[in-house]
């Protein structure tokens, strides 16, 4: 498990890896703040401010590490479509050239084809 975090680690970028190290203090540190507030008098009881900030460091943690992951997938998935596409674009290409030329070709996709893609 060591192995995986360190090679997914070592593989962010300088932005990323600070997004991940101010998420992971931020969690930290709001969850810090409030075992203190366990501690200062009266004790036992937290007062709003404590669990305000514990609350707003955990929605930065979550959206810091959830944006990177988020972004990091839909730009794998829209490459992959772009890539996709322009495999389309030039299969298209290279038979509607055949056509040109007179070469006959199994299956001429139509104009419509373009626009699902």
């Amino acid at each position: 498990m060591k192995n995986i975090v360190e090679n997914v680690y070592e593989k962010c970028t300088l932005k990323q890896k600070v997004a991940m190290l101010s998420g992971i203090v931020a969690f930290i540190l709001g969850w810090g703040l409030t075992i203190a507030g366990f501690c200062i008098p009266p004790v036992g009881e937290i007062a709003d401010s404590v669990l305000w900030v514990l609350g707003q460091s955990l929605i930065y943690t979550g959206s810091v590490l959830g944006l990177t992951q988020y972004f990091s997938a839909e730009s794998v998935k829209l490459r992959h479509d772009v890539d996709r596409h322009l495999e389309h674009m030039e299969r298209l290409s290279l038979e509607r050239e055949k056509l040109r030329k007179g070469i006959p070709t199994d299956e001429i996709p139509g104009e419509d084809e373009d626009e699902t893609i």
